[in-house]
């Protein structure tokens, strides 16, 4: 939360240009996501196949009976991108709990209905059951801001796995997370947190092939997390929580 118009100003800085426009299309793709699910499933296989029937595999098909189908096809197409450009045109554009649980298993995480409320509660401001385009900004400004790691961060962490993937193929890529973190952090620091997003039991990172040059959801959450634990530790509440605990275990240690 900002407490004055000259802190608020300052928070809006500190988001790039690449990071505000990257958020914005992550937004654009959440809004709504169940009900594009629903017509992507239909028109992708569809796509897949007129393209084939267009192709040479299929050059000594019938030709009569290919058209017909290529017809229906086409037809089939144009009815499912109208119904997309029909969710995209509405004037409700937020992301809602079924946007957020479809993102996920798109991701291939498995999350309870429990799970994802807690998720939009970190960021639903106006507590009206949904995310809007303000509360995710703030939600962004409020996690790169965060220096204790206590702030609720797993709806950040998965639009900040979105904004990573560029190509929207589930996976991040060393390429896809340098530019975003140069912008913000110079060399020093993108590739200290390239290391630990990328580096595999303290092995060095692997440019080449899908384990070593890319992560997946579950190996980024996992990376994120343990340096969120990090953060905190190294925080005046982490060390004081452990200060406690070390004199629980020695009660003659000196306060």
């Amino acid at each position: 939360m900002t407490t004055s118009d000259g802190e608020s100003k300052q928070d809006e800085v500190t988001i790039t240009s690449s990071e505000l426009r990257e958020l914005r299309r992550v937004y654009d793709f959440f809004c709504n996501l169940a009900d594009k699910v629903k017509i992507t499933d239909l028109l992708e296989p569809a796509e897949e196949r007129l393209k084939l029937l267009n192709g040479p595999e299929m050059a000594e098909e019938d030709p009569e009976t290919k058209e017909i189908e290529i017809m229906g096809l086409e037809c089939d197409i144009e009815k499912y991108r109208a119904l997309l450009d029909e969710i995209k045109d509405r004037d409700q554009q937020v992301v809602r709990p079924q946007d957020v649980a479809a993102m996920l298993k798109k991701l291939g995480k498995k999350t309870s209905k429990r799970d994802v409320l807690e998720m939009i509660w970190e960021a639903d401001e106006k507590l009206d059951g949904v995310i809007d385009w303000d509360e995710m900004c703030l939600n962004f400004q409020r996690n790169i801001h965060d220096k204790t790691g206590l702030e609720p961060s797993s709806f950040y962490n998965l639009v900040q796995f979105e904004i990573y993937d560029a190509n929207n193929n589930g996976r991040v890529s060393i390429d896809e997370c340098m530019n975003m973190l140069y912008a913000r952090y110079g060399r020093e620091v993108m590739e200290s947190k390239i290391s630990v997003l990328f580096s595999t039991g303290g092995k060095a990172i692997k440019e080449e092939g899908k384990e070593g040059g890319e992560i997946n959801f579950a190996s980024y959450v996992e990376a994120v997390e343990k340096t969120q634990m990090q953060l905190f530790n190294a925080s005046e509440l982490g060390r004081t929580i452990a200060d406690k605990k070390k004199r629980k275990v020695d009660p003659n240690r000196k306060k």
